[in-house]
């Protein structure tokens, strides 16, 4: 009994600390060649970014420029720089063909994710274009990591939760995880300099309780990309130290 209620008490100052939940969540992906700065990417406090890791570009003169560019190019998600699946488990139970088909599938998702969400935030600053054009930012994006959440995996945790408690597979569970690592920049082409460049990672999240992710191989992966469009959106649009935060590393809901 003492042990499960250490672990109770552990996860809940997970969920009430923003440093000690990333304990919980994914660790940062190696940067990938897609971002120009990934060596200079730097790590981010949970209660200020929602991101593990961002680049800004300080100097004034490109900073200053780049403020008259009110229109916005969100381009079509990179796979170039995907890399093969890690986890023992979703190699078993998923082929190398089939996971290229559903990494195109959730390419295109992320791109029309990005778009609905700044077009769907309130005073967005950006105004964004179909097509790329002299004077517009872009935004470029690109997966760099996906492993299917294996069916196996999801009923191992589960049965490691109802050993301990609730959560508890938040401890030790995470080779038992699918996950997802994304990359992106915004780019001025006038300029030919980026603005900001970030990166990304994110497992199936633990569940308090239940979750239908723990037995799709990839729906927990469309649940990360809504919400990394709307924590983006928000970072564009917000003054630089503004305050956006992470997305929790537990859920109570099914979903």
């Amino acid at each position: 009994m003492t042990v499960r209620v250490l672990t109770l008490l552990f996860l809940m100052s997970l969920c009430s600390c923003s440093s000690l939940q990333r304990l919980a969540k994914a660790a940062p992906a190696k940067p990938s060649a897609f971002l120009a700065h990934g060596a200079e990417l730097k790590k981010t406090p949970a209660d200020r970014s929602p991101f593990l890791l961002e680049w800004r570009n300080a100097a004034p003169e490109v900073r200053k420029a780049a403020e008259k560019r009110v229109t916005l190019h969100v381009a079509p998600v990179s796979l170039d720089y995907l890399r093969p699946m890690t986890q023992p488990l979703s190699r078993v139970e998923v082929r190398e063909r089939s996971r290229q088909r559903e990494a195109r599938k959730l390419a295109d998702y992320a791109r029309q994710q990005f778009i609905q969400a700044l077009r769907e935030l309130p005073q967005s600053r950006y105004q964004l274009v179909d097509e790329p054009t002299k004077d517009s930012l872009r935004l470029e994006l690109a997966l760099i990591e996906l492993n299917p959440n294996a069916i196996s995996a999801g009923v191992t945790r589960r049965v490691i939760n109802l050993i301990a408690v609730p959560g508890a597979e938040s401890i030790v569970g995470r080779p038992l995880k699918g996950n997802l690592a994304m990359e992106g920049r915004v780019y001025d082409p006038i300029q030919k300099q980026s603005l900001y460049e970030f990166s990304d990672a994110e497992h199936n999240r633990s569940a308090l309780i239940l979750s239908v992710h723990d037995y799709n191989p990839y729906s927990y992966a469309r649940k990360i990309i809504r919400e990394w469009a709307g924590q983006l959106a928000l970072v564009l649009n917000s003054p630089e130290g503004a305050k956006v935060k992470d997305s929790p590393a537990f859920t109570l809901g099914l979903w």
